[in-house]
């Protein structure tokens, strides 16, 4: 991804020049957000459906935050989602949040109203979505692990508690992590049912019952390490979140099925595109952008 905005002191920088916008414009917040596809899927969908729009990636910092909703860089901004490390600061911003993200505590979409802050998170719908299509028994698995802690490990926790899966484990290496989820289960009256506990390799058992592995690790982090050396007995999925070269290399373990973050990140996709322009979402051409 060569098209890169930021926010300067004296207002956008596209591509290291200075850029003023003429007409309204979304984008994809984070750090690093060079490697996502959002744009080309976005902007596939703007131009199906002839909105005058364009949708861009943006390296925001989170203190540069506060400074781009009480500036007049925002001026044309209509709309973006969120990617790490934003999703809670960004909601920590929001002048108003949906049920769902009030849920995660996490937002990955926001929608501009006069110039108030609307937060969304459609990644729980999103990969709520992809693990009920993939999974291929007719009930929920007995058994799920979230590897991190962060507003996309807070999105698979309630993804997961939605679907019904009888028992959720979470696993975070920093302590601070650790303690930050817990009061957010416990908020939810989750604290005793979701258990958290450290994130360590070459400990995890062949399950002995039907498991689903959701990664929500940073890029490039190896998840192997963190996982059973086979499926065992009965079925075993490994949902990455990330995707393209954020995705180690590594083989997932003997048995395993197992899925890369562009399903979510196409459903999540289509799901904030019909937050901020309704009905139709041109999920066709948001899928062939993406292939």
């Amino acid at each position: 991804m060569s098209d890169i905005l930021e926010l300067g002191a004296d207002g956008w920088l596209r591509n290291g020049e200075p850029w003023q916008p003429m007409r309204p414009f979304y984008g994809v917040m984070g750090n690093p957000v060079s490697h996502s596809l959002s744009p080309v899927m976005q902007n596939a969908a703007l131009i199906e459906r002839e909105i005058d729009a364009e949708y861009l990636a943006i390296r925001m910092e989170p203190g540069m935050l506060r400074h781009l909703k009480q500036g007049e860089a925002s001026r044309y901004l209509a709309g973006f989602n969120v990617t790490a490390p934003l999703k809670e600061a960004v909601a920590a911003l929001c002048d108003g949040r949906t049920d769902q993200a009030r849920d995660t505590g996490a937002v990955n979409t926001v929608r501009l109203e006069d110039g108030k802050w609307l937060g969304h998170n459609t990644d729980s719908g999103g990969i709520l979505t992809v693990l009920s299509q993939a999974w291929p028994g007719e009930t929920p698995p007995a058994r799920a692990v979230v590897l991190g802690a962060g507003g996309s490990a807070r999105a698979a926790v309630d993804a997961l508690v939605r679907w019904e899966v009888p028992q959720v484990e979470i696993r975070n290496r920093s302590q601070g992590g650790r303690d930050r989820i817990r009061q957010w289960l416990s908020g939810r009256g989750l604290g005793e049912t979701v258990k958290v506990g450290p994130l360590a390799a070459g400990v995890e058992p062949v399950p002995e019952v039907a498991t689903i592995w959701i990664c929500c690790l940073a890029a490039e982090v190896e998840t192997v390490p963190y996982l059973p050396v086979a499926s065992g007995k009965d079925r075993s999925l490994l949902l990455d979140l990330r995707y393209g070269n954020q995705l180690p290399a590594a083989e997932p373990p003997l048995g395993f099925i197992h899925l890369d973050g562009l399903p979510v990140l196409l459903m999540q996709g289509g799901l904030s595109f019909a937050w901020w322009f309704g009905p139709p979402v041109p999920w066709t051409a948001m899928r062939e952008a993406l292939d």
